[in-house]
């Protein structure tokens, strides 16, 4: 009974064990317990686990040989992909007329662009957009040498795939920031006139808006026909949130200016806005501050 009890002990233990393809094996003490039958189980078990090991030894030696063949193949293939990549670069180099003597002065130019738009990016919104004028400089700076050779080298694409994704988010940090009005400044230079100048593509690209520049000026320009080099002008952007009334303004012009509400019937918003200062509203004076009310 005690025999059959332990046989069945013995089976349950070795079961999982040759299912699992793993042995556990006896100390000497254990196995001289085992009955001539007991230990011929477990030898046999031994065996059938080594006959495995044996069988899957000979399953990876055969897929080592078909793996290394495999492997041959692939460095085959990889000398043949450097061997065209070599070519290219160096078809690529010649093109952009670029040695490898220029790669300090690559590297220093990359180096400094990742300076620079660390320091722009540890600065607050309010800082930003104070050095807005700065920031915009070495953006085109950048824009600009993006476009050389020295800049189209392999070696650094990812540095400068890296350095366009900065600048991409700096310009929409800078768009983010943008107040709803500031004044930019234009420095005037010899035969320009008003209407010129408003009418460049980065003023206003319209000729005829030269008043919203000669009313923002109007402390330094006497004459909106004349004026001078070197003088340094206000150029408005965006719509202003006061106004500062000027001699022989009433409260439908001010409202018909396009800089503030651009029809004059609109009047009565401002008029309301600042009842605290305008007792009638057909009587205002120059040097009073209006605020301009925004939807």
């Amino acid at each position: 009974m005690k025999k059959i009890i332990f046989m069945t002990l013995l089976c349950a233990l070795l079961l999982p064990v040759v299912l699992q393809a793993k042995v556990v094996y006896l100390n000497e003490d254990e196995y001289k317990k085992l009955k001539k039958n007991e230990r011929l189980n477990y030898w046999g078990v031994l065996e059938s686990d080594l006959a495995e090991y044996q069988q899957r030894k000979a399953d990876a030696i055969a897929k080592q040989d078909q793996y290394r063949a495999t492997i041959e193949e692939l460095n085959s293939q990889i000398v043949a992909v450097d061997t065209e990549y070599n070519e290219t670069y160096n078809r690529i180099m010649t093109k952009i007329n670029v040695s490898k003597e220029d790669f300090g002065t690559i590297e220093n130019k990359i180096a400094t662009y990742q300076n620079s738009l660390q320091s722009l990016n540890n600065m607050s919104d309010k800082e930003l957009w104070n050095n807005h004028k700065k920031v915009m400089g070495i953006i085109e700076e950048y824009k600009t040498y993006r476009q050389t050779n020295q800049a189209k080298v392999p070696d650094f694409r990812n540095q400068f795939s890296d350095l366009d994704n900065q600048i991409m988010a700096l310009e929409n940090d800078i768009e983010r920031v943008r107040p709803k009005y500031y004044e930019d400044n234009y420095t005037v230079k010899k035969g320009e006139y008003l209407a010129k100048i408003s009418g460049y593509e980065f003023i206003y690209n319209d000729a005829t808006k030269w008043p919203i520049i000669y009313r923002a000026n109007r402390d330094q320009i006497k004459d909106p026909n004349l004026i001078y080099p070197n003088q340094v002008l206000k150029i408005p952007r965006g719509l202003p949130n006061s106004w500062k009334v000027y001699r022989g303004e009433c409260l439908w012009r001010i409202a018909s200016y396009p800089e503030v509400y651009g029809q004059g019937s609109n009047w009565t918003k401002i008029y309301t806005a600042n009842k605290d200062q305008i007792k009638d509203p057909d009587l205002i004076y120059p040097n009073q501050v209006f605020e301009i009310p925004r939807d």
